[in-house]
């Protein structure tokens, strides 16, 4: 077992601790912040019944992890393992809980650059909002079902691909109990687009 207390913390979300992995530095760590977690494995703030439900508080690891491999699955044979999701490389135990190993998306110089902090720092170029409709027009044409995604879950790099690009590294996957949006790429597609607009709408982001 992995003992975050020698890990750096790097980040936190409002379900999620994300460390610099201690010996790999283009990989994190991510755990569901424990003090969130009852001792049955669900969310504390969640009734018996819901908690007992799927995987409880790992459920968001699921379904990234679902995400992932049905992307695989669908571009097989093109030599892609490459996504406009973060790529998920394995599962280890910490003192945290489980963890879910994956790649760490950087700017140039260096940084977690969020489209949110872009945004409302020091600006987007054309570069940011050429990547950005790039972004989205690949979720829509590879199936990639968002869950709740917003500005702050979009991580700016140019190091990935070797080109500008947005990457989702979080809400990702099918949270509705049917899943109609995994089942319909249409579906999944109008959803991606209402997602899109929400985020360009609120961030006053002029799109090319």
């Amino acid at each position: 077992m992995l003992s975050l207390e020698s890990c750096v913390r790097i980040g936190q979300g409002t379900i999620k601790n994300v460390y610099q992995h201690p010996h790999d530095p283009h990989k994190v760590i991510k755990t569901i912040r424990p003090e969130l977690v009852a001792d049955d494995g669900g969310f504390a703030s969640q009734g018996p019944r819901r908690r007992a439900l799927f995987q409880g508080a790992y459920r968001q690891f699921r379904r990234h992890l679902l995400q992932y491999l049905q992307l695989c699955k669908s571009t097989r044979g093109s030599g892609q393992f490459s996504f406009p999701i973060e790529t998920p490389s394995g599962l280890i135990g910490t003192t945290e809980g489980l963890g879910l190993i994956t790649e760490k998306v950087i700017a140039p110089d260096g940084k977690c650059w969020t489209l949110h902090n872009l945004a409302t720092g020091p600006g987007l170029e054309e570069k940011h909002l050429q990547a950005l409709v790039r972004f989205f027009d690949d979720c829509v044409r590879l199936h990639v079902v968002f869950g709740e995604v917003n500005a702050a879950g979009l991580m700016y790099t140019e190091s990935r691909n070797d080109r500008p690009e947005f990457v989702l590294v979080d809400g990702i996957g099918e949270k509705l109990l049917i899943p109609v949006r995994a089942m319909s790429s249409r579906i999944s597609a109008r959803h991606v687009r209402k997602v899109q607009a929400r985020i360009v709408e609120a961030l006053d982001i002029p799109l090319p």
